[in-house]
């Protein structure tokens, strides 16, 4: 697998809708991603060791892109 193929964990959250806006903004700008997790945050609501919370998945090539863009958001 080239590292432009793959898959990287890029952020985990506590709430699901912090990560489904995350992930809004991202296929805004066409980035490709994805979340794993979100139904356990109603049966587990603390992130620890075992469960992560809800977690976004990226490419790894678009890493610094995802930043820009998500950290921008969080700045306005």
């Amino acid at each position: 697998m080239e590292a432009s193929e793959k898959i990287i964990v890029y952020q985990a959250y506590d709430n699901v809708i912090v990560a489904n806006l995350a992930k809004t903004k991202l296929d805004a700008y066409g980035i490709p991603c994805f979340l794993t997790e979100e139904n356990f945050t109603g049966l587990y609501p603390l992130r620890n060791d075992i469960f992560p919370g809800v977690r976004l998945h990226i490419f790894e090539q678009d890493k610094e892109e995802v930043s820009k863009i998500l950290n921008e958001a969080t700045e306005n």
